[in-house]
């Protein structure tokens, strides 16, 4: 039977190269050191519909018509995919007292696909069943520098990996963090990544309390 506190259900956000990926792994390592159970997760999930928009994000998935996929089709499958993910790989941890922190969640949709279907309320409705971060950290790097830093990563480029479109997502950003009902923490993400690091652990430190 679970029993005991419930685990801390922490996200981390940002432009692609913002740097989400490694600092989400450095959080887990930091919250084992602090003597905790972590599980470290990322949106596309890997349940089924998560591989199937890790296909859609690398064009091995398009269209009927051979373009890429739909934007509303494609917000709709990151929907359902969160809502998977949580119930099947996120809560059960939660309720056995494991911390999950998971590298993107809801607030990616209310850039990315805000942008990509261009009516930012129905993506934030069809995402409103999903349940809240217990804290969002959001790493604030400007677009050029995340798109160098995504460049110099990987010369192999997902459909959202556009100049134009990031510097939209990046305002999209800044809009959906306006209205966000969740606890957030903006980080300067261009700052060196241990720094960065320590930005993080300060935030986080007091939920550990």
């Amino acid at each position: 039977m679970r029993r005991g506190r419930r685990g801390l259900f922490l996200v981390l956000e940002g432009l692609d190269g913002a740097g989400t990926t490694t600092q989400a792994h450095w959080l887990t390592g930091w919250l084992k050191g602090q003597g905790r159970k972590v599980h470290p997760t990322a949106e596309p999930s890997r349940g089924p519909v998560g591989a199937m928009l890790r296909h859609v994000l690398s064009r091995r998935l398009v269209g009927s018509g051979g373009e890429d996929f739909d934007g509303e089709a494609a917000a709709l499958l990151f929907a359902a995919d969160r809502l998977d993910h949580f119930a099947s790989e996120i809560r059960p941890r939660l309720l056995d007292g494991i911390d999950v922190v998971s590298d993107r969640y809801v607030l990616s949709s209310l850039a990315y696909q805000a942008v990509s279907t261009g009516d930012p309320r129905w993506v934030a409705a069809v995402n409103a069943k999903a349940p809240p971060a217990d804290l969002t950290l959001f790493l604030e790097v400007r677009p050029a520098v995340a798109l160098r830093r995504r460049y110099a990563a990987s010369s192999q480029r997902e459909i959202y990996e556009v100049p134009d479109f990031q510097r939209r997502v990046h305002r999209a950003y800044g809009q959906a963090l306006r209205s966000l009902e969740q606890r957030v923490v903006r980080i300067p993400g261009e700052r060196p990544v241990e720094e960065v690091s320590r930005l993080l652990a300060r935030a986080v430190e007091p939920l550990l309390r």
